[in-house]
């Protein structure tokens, strides 16, 4: 068994040297976003697969006309915002004074507040930004005391609310200034939960502990970054030793200390961070299709999630908020459900069930339909849902919604949607992008920047994000991408069971052996 094992070991460590030290690196990284939100990729070292077409990939998710002026509008998206002065037959960045980060820069949500001196509002990755439009200029606005991920600004009556990952704050509908107050906003639940998927996420980086835990998971992998790269000598130097004997060479003293030095604390800082080495491979493993369907929808006791403990019962959860004017109410999306309450936040929030599928990732498009009734979109597809009946239609054939799941993307991943002042009505694909609903035609209309496709780049964190889970690999190996992170993960708990048999066997069993 112990040859057996020792083979293992040695074999599949070997097949996934370059595995472990792209995951390891990769991870740390991640695992600060802040420390590397500045830098960004170039276009030429990214596959062509991810370059931006008729606005894939997120690169529109709102696009607001003026009601005073129909031929001017604002775009928003993971590029930044955009603005058009000729009803969207050019868009030229509107960038000065917006975050210069490709982290921080993705917008999520746009409001224009029409007045003499009109503003607009973008909701980005780091926090809310405010443009008078005359000047073009943006200042950022803030809200609590830490940078927060705006996921929504409404209007509600007489109050623009934003509502980020886990606060709602509201400001005076006033036509000079805001200023943003946080709203005690509380919902009704007997026993709190949190996602089974957020939790192994959070102990797969270590978050589940909080920040001591996220140095515990970074050190485990510059730990496996140096085990890699001691496995390959450990394995190439006795075979330079053997060419350098038959060469009737000696054998490099410097080398041999190197050999002894990479064998010693292969040994010792393997078996000390098996334990935890062994939780990140086993957590992986659930990361990615197909065993994350296991677990999408699961939760856990809130008691059990240690990490970022909070008496806040919307921490990190909020996704999306409508804001329904005929039942004078507020919905929002969150990671653990969808939950209804009434607009001026004064009573707790019940969960409530809409019968339309939202993708695992949340919904981008939640909007009040000015006829009624909801309009929803995510990567399960575009749906409307009347809120009387409960009849869901699929907005992009008309048919009535069919059975999408919440973790499938649908025929339509819908990332966007708008209308314009003539009422056409346009849906943005993940996929493929910008596409007419209905009667709608192009005519000329919302050609993609050229800025975007000449200057794109993407942000470091992004970049490794997209190597971190595989998808990277899919522009040369096609659909097999997706087997990467299973079968890793699979085999590095094969090497990690194989290493700490071998280290008991050698240090404990033969040992007692021995001694018998």
């Amino acid at each position: 068994m112990f040859k057996i094992s020792k083979w293992l070991h040695k074999y599949v460590g070997l097949l996934l040297l370059l595995f472990l030290m792209w995951m390891s690196a990769t991870g740390v990284l991640l695992n600060h976003p802040d420390l590397i939100s500045g830098i960004s990729v170039p276009g030429g070292l990214i596959p062509s697969r991810y370059h931006l077409r008729n606005w894939n990939r997120g690169a529109l998710i709102n696009l607001l006309f003026s009601e005073q002026h129909p031929d001017t509008g604002f775009a928003g998206g993971r590029q930044g915002v955009w603005i058009t002065k000729d009803g969207g037959r050019t868009f030229a960045p509107l960038q000065n004074g917006f975050p210069e980060s490709r982290y921080y820069r993705k917008t999520q949500t746009l409001f224009y507040l029409e007045s003499d001196s009109p503003r607009l509002f973008a909701g980005t990755g780091g926090g809310l930004y405010a443009c008078r439009t005359d000047t073009e200029h943006w200042e950022a606005v803030p809200l609590g005391k830490d940078r927060e991920q705006v996921r929504k600004i409404l209007r509600i009556r007489d109050r623009v609310v934003v509502f980020t990952r886990s606060h709602v704050y509201a400001s005076p509908l006033s036509p000079e200034e805001t200023d943003f107050q946080p709203i005690p906003f509380s919902r009704d639940e007997d026993r709190p939960t949190v996602s089974l998927l957020k939790t192994l996420f959070g102990l797969h980086d270590g978050s589940l502990w909080g920040l001591p835990g996220k140095l515990l998971s970074d050190a485990a992998g510059v730990i496996l970054f140096f085990l890699s790269i001691s496995a390959c000598y450990i394995w190439y130097y006795p075979k330079g030793v053997r060419r350098r004997r038959k060469a009737g060479a000696a054998a490099k003293t410097r080398a041999k200390a190197l050999f002894r030095f990479c064998f010693r604390y292969h040994l010792r800082l393997g078996i000390w961070t098996a334990a935890i080495l062994l939780i990140i491979a086993g957590t992986g493993l659930f990361m990615r299709p197909p065993l994350v369907a296991v677990i999408v929808g699961k939760s856990l006791p809130a008691t059990w999630y240690t990490g970022g403990r909070t008496d806040n019962p919307w921490h990190d959860k909020i996704r999306n908020a409508l804001y329904d004017p005929v039942a004078d109410t507020v919905v929002v999306q969150a990671s653990d459900g969808v939950w209804t309450g009434p607009s001026d936040f004064s009573r707790p929030f019940v969960r409530t069930r809409l019968p339309v599928p939202i993708f695992a990732m949340g919904a981008l498009v939640f909007d009040a339909c000015d006829t009624g009734g909801y309009r929803v979109g995510s990567f399960s597809g575009l749906y409307h849902l009347e809120r009387e009946t409960g009849r869901v239609t699929d907005m992009t054939t008309g048919r009535p919604g069919h059975r999408a799941t919440a973790f499938r993307p649908g025929r339509c991943m819908a990332t966007g949607y708008f209308r314009t002042p003539g009422g056409e009505a346009f849906v943005n694909d993940y996929r493929t992008g910008l596409l007419p609903l209905g009667d709608a035609r192009f005519q000329g209309r919302f050609n993609m920047p050229p800025e975007m496709t000449t200057g794109f780049r993407m942000s470091l964190w992004n970049y490794l994000f997209e190597i971190h889970n595989g998808r990277f690999f899919a522009e040369f190996i096609g659909n097999w991408h997706i087997l990467i992170i299973p079968l890793g993960s699979i085999l590095f708990l094969l090497l990690l069971i194989s290493g700490t048999y071998d280290w008991l066997y050698v240090k404990v069993f033969r040992r007692k052996f021995q001694s018998r």
